[in-house]
């Protein structure tokens, strides 16, 4: 599909029919990221009434940014798109890097953070918070502790792999009482334990 059939097809929907459908499926097989190639080859679609119509959308669904200007766009009757586009003038002139680099500007931010240098990091004097050792001791108690939500099969199996009979015991008596349906699963398992403990 030429570029001039295609902003033609922008402008006025109308002009879609069964061959513009093949043009456009080339399109966007050929560059499967051309969301506008996407927007009218669906249309194209819904107009013919096409069996795919439910599949391309799927697709065409999760290319496109906002879904309410796509649902809106397929169930509308207008014949134009309800873009502003310039068909006369090229999408490089509305920005030139070059020009940008020679002249200087860009991103002051980014160029003052970088012509900085390494530096220290400095903290205010309210962020120092005393804490007495009793305070951090008891903090540092409270994270050790097990808590009886926490405790799974898995975990009793890992006590019991890392040879830490004790903590495993506990934890399967404790799956026992939670899970009575396993408890003569658990028992076993317990029994087990025990004996290598006393081992």
């Amino acid at each position: 599909m030429q570029a001039e059939q295609f902003n033609k097809i922008l402008v006025n929907i109308d002009l879609l029919n069964s061959e513009t459908l093949v043009q456009l499926k080339e399109l966007v097989e050929e560059y499967p990221s051309f969301q506008m190639g996407w927007l009218l080859y669906l249309k194209n679609l819904k107009q013919l009434n096409s069996p795919e119509y439910g599949t391309v959308l799927k697709k065409v669904a999760i290319r496109v940014s906002n879904r309410k200007l796509l649902y809106g766009f397929l169930s509308s009757e207008t014949k134009k798109l309800p873009l502003n586009i310039e068909l006369n003038s090229p999408a490089t002139s509305f920005y030139n890097l070059k020009e940008d680099v020679e002249s200087g500007t860009g991103d002051s931010l980014i160029d003052k953070f970088l012509s900085s240098g390494p530096g220290r990091i400095r903290r205010n004097s309210n962020d120092n918070v005393d804490c007495s050792n009793n305070e951090r001791n008891e903090v540092l108690e409270k994270s050790v502790i097990e808590n009886d939500e926490i405790i799974t099969e898995t975990l009793a199996t890992i006590y019991f792999q890392q040879k830490n009979y004790g903590k495993a015991l506990g934890a399967y008596k404790k799956l026992s009482l939670k899970y009575p349906g396993k408890s003569v699963y658990f028992a076993t398992r317990i029994e087990e334990i025990e004996k290598l403990k006393n081992i």
